[in-house]
């Protein structure tokens, strides 16, 4: 039997629709999806009592392995968001079994005198942020360690004797040292063009402390113009912070062609990116791959105001052809 403390945690929601038509299904599921190790999705039932018609959303999960002869437990605290109100916060579900390959968990029961507080058009938005507090008895994909940017290898060294005999400035980020060319790297930052070839006092110092600059960003910018390194899913959000700040049109052209190309992150990534840093031709190939209204919501953003009218226009117009 195997036991893993470590907090595990994952979001899973789903649009059930047409909720008060009384023709549909008993039970009507959602999309399945594997975190840790487990099959997880939602479900929506209803009965019709003598007392009240009710209706239930539930969280049904199975285990991975085909061994279902031994006995686990799982403790899972969920924070749930039906459109407009959220009904249950912190609530934790303590559950076990032997020999059990699939569990059911109820998570919310909504009477029908108070649908319409939670319905939209007769859908509901249900969103369940599930954290596994603990569990045993089940087996956890062992993957490769992952390296964060953070303790990803050094390609280049910028504090070393070559680095100092051929530099003429020293950027510090954080506690750490990096020493470069002025004229290089101006030539691959607008940020840079103005601070060393401008009428700034900057131009003259030979210490420029940059600061809310972390120093493995730093470095991995730096490796990219030097065509030391490739941009990946790990460093991509911090080198288009620093592409934005120094206004580096190379580090952007880099960045962009990984997204649209190699990238594994998800939509929603992918297209908050694009916004975020306006790559207009990753915008549009990400709404041009919408394959349904679910793809269009799950970009939404909780403030609106963070997509342009134009955005808007082209988020509504992909929602509108799958009608």
């Amino acid at each position: 039997m195997t036991e893993n403390i470590e907090e595990k945690k994952f979001v899973i929601k789903y649009v059930f629709e047409h909720v008060l038509n009384g023709e549909q299904e008993v039970v009507v599921y959602g999309n399945e999806e594997k975190h840790f190790g487990i099959f997880w999705k939602l479900r929506y039932s209803w009965e019709d009592s003598d007392y009240e018609m009710s209706d239930y959303y539930q969280l049904e999960f199975r285990k991975a392995e085909d061994v279902v002869g031994s006995e686990w437990s799982m403790e899972i605290e969920v924070d749930s968001n039906l459109y407009r109100n959220s009904i249950i916060k912190n609530k934790t579900h303590s559950i076990s079994g032997y020999g059990q390959n699939v569990i059911v968990i109820d998570l919310v029961q909504i009477y029908y005198s108070n649908w319409q507080e939670y319905l939209f058009k007769e859908n509901l938005e249900a969103e369940f942020h599930v954290t596994i507090k603990k569990m045993t008895g089940f087996e956890i994909p062992k993957l490769l360690p992952k390296l964060l940017p953070k303790q990803l290898p050094k390609l280049i060294n910028f504090d070393d004797d070559v680095a100092k005999k051929f530099s003429d400035v020293c950027l510090m980020a954080g506690n750490q040292k990096f020493y470069v060319s002025k004229l290089f790297v101006a030539s691959h930052s607008v940020y840079f063009e103005s601070l060393f070839l401008g009428n700034f006092s900057e131009s003259q110092k030979s210490e420029i402390e940059l600061k809310d600059v972390d120093p493995s960003d730093l470095q991995n910018f730096l490796e990219l113009i030097n065509g030391e390194t490739f941009v990946n899913d790990d460093t991509v959000e911090g080198l288009l912070h620093l592409a934005d700040f120094f206004d580096s049109k190379t580090v952007f052209r880099r960045c962009e062609a990984f997204m649209m190309n190699k990238s594994e992150k998800s939509l929603k990534s992918k297209f908050e990116l694009a916004i975020k840093y306006r790559l207009e031709p990753l915008q549009k190939k990400c709404i041009s791959g919408m394959k349904n209204k679910e793809d269009v919501k799950s970009v939404l953003p909780e403030d609106p105001f963070q997509i342009n009218q134009d955005v808007w226009a082209e988020l509504l117009n992909k929602a509108f052809s799958f009608n």
